[in-house]
């Protein structure tokens, strides 16, 4: 069986409190590009429009799909030639029972409710929903209690402080590569 290959690639930001929100977009476009260039040789990041759901993509490129996120000191992007999705969320104290409820299905609350760490399986499953949703392109346009979940997804070990997820619609191999830019 052929795996579809998805290139995740990830750059840590040494004092993310001097920069603005706008800054880590920049980050994470410059993260791209390093992506594109490294991985189809482009000299510089194609034009980027948005879909349904302002789910972005390269325009004239359509077999080529990514994703960004950041959260805290991380950025990172997903580049492949089948859609995918990604979401990294650094693990913070929150108040998981009240999030549980806009997030997890009566079956995953129950499993919630049981299990030994609460704040690493609340991360875990939502940063699988978030990928999922991004996958899809449906963003938040969709209930998370009610999404079946369904294709192929891999938790990324990056930092135990964080949790990560890629998400695609068919079994894959991730190269991952952590960049210094």
């Amino acid at each position: 069986m052929n795996l579809a290959e998805i290139y995740v690639f990830y750059l840590r930001i040494a004092d993310r409190t001097q920069y603005k929100p706008k800054d880590i977009s920049r980050k994470g476009r410059a993260l791209l590009a390093y992506a594109v260039r490294k991985k189809y040789g482009f000299d510089s990041l194609p034009a980027i429009e948005k879909g349904e759901h302002e789910k972005p993509y390269f325009a004239g490129y359509p077999d080529i799909h990514f994703n960004i996120s950041h959260s805290g000191d991380y950025v990172i992007t997903a580049l492949a030639e089948i859609p995918v999705g990604i979401d990294i969320e650094e693990k913070q104290d929150r108040e998981f029972l009240s999030l549980g409820r806009l997030v997890f299905s009566p079956s995953e609350k129950e499993h919630f409710m049981t299990c030994g760490n609460r704040m690493d399986e609340f991360f875990r499953l939502w940063v699988r929903k978030e990928a999922y949703i991004k996958w899809t392109g449906e963003g938040l346009s969709r209930d998370l209690r009610e999404l079946p979940l369904d294709g192929y997804y891999e938790h990324l070990a990056i930092d135990p402080s964080y949790d990560c997820a890629v998400q695609a619609g068919e079994p894959f191999h991730v190269t991952l590569e952590e960049v210094f830019l």
